[in-house]
């Protein structure tokens, strides 16, 4: 018996033609129907290989890529910030090439005006360096490699054991604004670059004592009180420092218990079984679940602009356990795809049970060995806040 197209799985080598053409529909996306016209393979790497597709679909021609990482494979999937530090951005094949990346995509939205400033949830090595208040698609790496997928907002907060206090954090590494309390790590620059109307608690990390030691070690984020200032003061290579606006003093009731050396923890409330993940990463929206369409653009605060076809970028995973990274272009011939259409090529042609995309449109690039494999729509690579590299494992952990 024959089986639907939508149905091979990709890594066969196949050329299909339009008396084949089958029609592969989501009620999101009911006439949108595909063919794979031809593919190409090429190893990026032991267990990663690069797969070009040309796509005959009913909207015309895509030209979809991807990388997918078997799971036997010594390569795991890690984010990784521009220049190791917010706000500020760069061309994907230059932060592969600083992490010795056998491939990378661009990673998650990011304030393309003054601030550079990333638009989603972004935690490296164990560390939050970035916030998500949006209700938005979030990527979870786990200690092992695994890819998880979930859509929330971050709530975090700062507890103290010693008086069982718990207090709001209302961001981190940007600018302090009227009666908030702002975590400022390394990734932010030297200083904290604030004023004198406000207080700010100097942490030395305890547990893990360093943010690359192996991640089975498994316990919370710990710190130690080791300074207290009033301004502009220089963020610790080994912790964090907390500001605290003047006028939201009068909401903690807690600041004068404290003293040098007590304890302080960074807590949040990402999901069950998520704590112990070393990276996660913000951006959306997410497409699959278990199998199962979720797309749903408006809940994630994606606008109309958002919903036609472009250039995309994705990050999906199989019941086998493969992982996959993804781009279409909008260039060169190829229309791009809606995340509809995406959706749809995720989990009939790719056979992705999860999935979730990221900032697309000039954005999206592909970086595999030395080259840029797709065509950026803007003409050249856009700089950007963060990729997704497939890197060792030795780099990953």
């Amino acid at each position: 018996m024959l089986k639907p197209l939508c149905q091979v799985r990709a890594w066969m080598p196949i050329v299909v033609t339009a008396a084949v053409l089958l029609i592969c529909a989501t009620p999101a996306a009911a006439e949108f129907s595909w063919e794979i016209a031809n593919q190409k393979t090429t190893e990026a790497a032991p267990g990663v290989a690069y797969i070009k597709y040309q796509l005959e679909t009913s909207r015309g021609e895509l030209i979809l890529h991807t990388v997918q990482i078997d799971p036997m494979s010594s390569y795991a999937l890690m984010p990784v910030i521009a220049n190791n530090q917010v706000g500020t951005v760069a061309e994907v094949s230059k932060l592969a090439d600083q992490v010795n990346a056998v491939a990378a995509i661009n990673g998650g939205f990011f304030d393309t005006g003054k601030t550079r400033l990333p638009v989603g949830l972004v935690k490296i090595k164990r560390r939050i360096i970035f916030e998500q208040f949006l209700n938005r698609a979030v990527l979870g790496i786990d200690e092992s490699g695994g890819l998880h997928f979930d859509r929330f907002r971050l709530h975090s907060y700062l507890y103290i054991p010693a008086i069982d206090s718990a207090t709001p954090i209302h961001g981190y590494n940007r600018p302090r604004k009227e009666k908030e309390l702002v975590v400022y790590t390394p990734e932010f620059g030297p200083t904290t670059k604030t004023n004198e109307w406000g207080v700010e608690i100097l942490l030395h990390r305890i547990s893990p004592e360093k943010i690359d030691e192996p991640f089975i070690l498994l316990e919370p984020d710990r710190y130690i009180i080791t300074n207290v200032c009033h301004q502009d003061s220089v963020i610790p290579p080994d912790g964090v420092v907390l500001s605290i606006h003047l006028p939201a003093l009068k909401d903690l009731n807690w600041l004068d218990r404290v003293v040098l050396g007590m304890e302080m923890q960074l807590k949040t409330n990402v999901p069950a079984g998520w704590e112990s993940f070393p990276y996660l990463l913000g951006g959306g929206p997410l497409l699959l679940k278990s199998g199962v369409n979720v797309l749903d653009p408006a809940a994630e605060q994606f606008g109309n602009y958002f919903s036609g076809p472009n250039a995309r970028t994705a990050v999906g995973r199989t019941a086998a356990g493969k992982n996959l990274i993804i781009v279409v272009d909008k260039a060169g011939g190829s229309r791009g795809a809606s995340w509809e259409e995406l959706t749809v090529l995720c989990r009939d042609m790719l056979n992705c049970t999860d999935a979730m995309g990221f900032d697309g449109g000039g954005s999206s690039t592909m970086y595999v060995g030395d080259n840029v494999v797709n065509k950026p729509s803007g003409g050249a690579q856009r700089k950007v806040a963060n990729i997704l590299a497939v890197v060792p494992f030795e780099s990953f952990i």
